[in-house]
C-alpha cells in the first residue's frame, strides 16, 4: 500500500491554471512579509515565479514582469544565506604555517 503525501495528491504545480497560480504567489508573498522573511517561504514564491515566467499561456506582461521578480527573489535569498565567518588570527596563522612545510 503507497503512503498518500501532498504529492501524491495533487497534481503538479506546472499543471495548475496561471490564475490559481498566480493568485498563490500573492498569497504567499504577503505571509511572506507578515512572516518576517522566512527562507522557505521565499524558495516556495521564487518556484511560483519561475513556473510563472515559463507559462506560454501566461500575458507576455506577466511573464515579463515574474521573470523580473525571480532575479530580484533570487537576490533576496542570495542576501539571506549567512556569510562566511572570517578565519581568526590564530586560524590564519595556523593555516600560513601549514602551507609552508
Amino acid at each position: 500500500m503507497s503512503v498518500l503525501s501532498a504529492e501524491t495528491l495533487l497534481p503538479p504545480l506546472e499543471a495548475g491554471k496561471p490564475e490559481v497560480i498566480v493568485s498563490a504567489a500573492l498569497y504567499l508573498m504577503s505571509s511572506y512579509g507578515c512572516s518576517g522573511g522566512c527562507p522557505k517561504l521565499a524558495h516556495v514564491i521564487l518556484k511560483h515565479l519561475r513556473i510563472l515566467a515559463e507559462r506560454d499561456d501566461l500575458a507576455p506582461v506577466l511573464r515579463d514582469t515574474c521573470a523580473k521578480l525571480v532575479e530580484q527573489w533570487e537576490k533576496q535569498l542570495h542576501d539571506m544565506l549567512p556569510s562566511t565567518p572570517s578565519p581568526t588570527p590564530g586560524a590564519r596563522i595556523f593555516s600560513l604555517k601549514r602551507n609552508m612545510h
